[in-house]
């Protein structure tokens, strides 16, 4: 037998180990990921923030309004969900 049939008829009994299929969390927005840096970097408030995101990302006024606000919006729900995690309940 040669060493290629011998090396196939070897790997044919050994059982195949399977990979681990990577359950990684969701991208973060763009969008979200630049409003966060602008806003700890502290260079503008985050109704301020408009202007830098239209130019950034070429986007429309409204669109950079509605990306902000749901950004704002996203940071207010974290701040509840840790608020409430931290209260003691009775």
């Amino acid at each position: 037998m040669n060493k290629r049939l011998a090396s196939k008829s070897a790997s044919a009994t050994r059982p195949r180990l399977r990979r681990p299929v990577c359950r990684a969390s969701p991208r973060p927005n763009r969008h979200h990921t630049f409003l966060k840096r602008l806003s700890v970097g502290g260079r503008s408030n985050m109704y301020g923030a408009i202007p830098y995101l239209m130019r950034a990302f070429e986007l429309d006024r409204e669109t950079a309004f509605r990306v902000v606000c749901e950004w704002m919006d996203e940071q207010e729900a974290a701040l509840a969900s840790a608020a409430e995690t931290a209260s003691p309940t009775r």
